[in-house]
């Protein structure tokens, strides 16, 4: 499990890597805040209500879907750029399960597991296909507990970064 050296390893990887990409991505948050205050009234963000490790709410930043922007930025998940914020504020990790809505947060039965861990940018859920099954989700994070370290989090990660781009390159 995430104690120890461990947790703080994955701590140190998730807040570090966020922050450097944060400052990498600067460019990229001013140029779609900049077009999607343009494009419309509202927030530049959205925020849904999501349940992270020990059962405890936050709140999931995302980028608006404007209308001309929307394909765009969904093409190439940048809509997600901006929950980079929370991996750095601590609400959610690089890698772990899929992040639930507020209204599922009490239906996890035998998947109460997740609860230990922060939800994840992307995981195994994505890395390895995008599956709707709760069964298989359940199966995918225990073999994830058991088996964590920095490089299957850099191989999951590196997996969803590829898989974006091949999507994306698609249309």
């Amino acid at each position: 499990m995430f104690r120890g050296y461990r947790r703080l390893t994955k701590t140190v990887m998730d807040r570090g890597g966020a922050a450097a990409l944060l400052l990498l991505a600067a460019p990229w948050f001013v140029l779609i805040a900049i077009a999607i205050w343009l494009d419309g009234s509202g927030s530049v963000f959205t925020r849904e209500a999501r349940i992270g490790q020990w059962g405890q709410q936050f709140h999931l930043l995302r980028f608006r879907r404007v209308a001309r922007l929307g394909n765009f930025l969904g093409r190439w998940s940048l809509d997600e750029l901006p929950q980079l914020i929370n991996v750095l504020k601590g609400d959610m990790s690089f890698v772990g399960p899929r992040p639930r809505a507020t209204h599922a947060g009490g239906q996890y039965g035998s998947d109460v597991r997740r609860l230990l861990l922060k939800p994840g940018l992307t995981g195994l859920w994505r890395s390895s296909g995008r599956s709707g099954s709760p069964e298989d989700e359940c199966v995918r994070l225990d073999w994830y507990l058991e088996h964590w370290s920095i490089g299957l989090d850099l191989a999951i990660l590196w997996r969803s970064v590829s898989r974006v781009l091949r999507h994306a390159s698609a249309h």
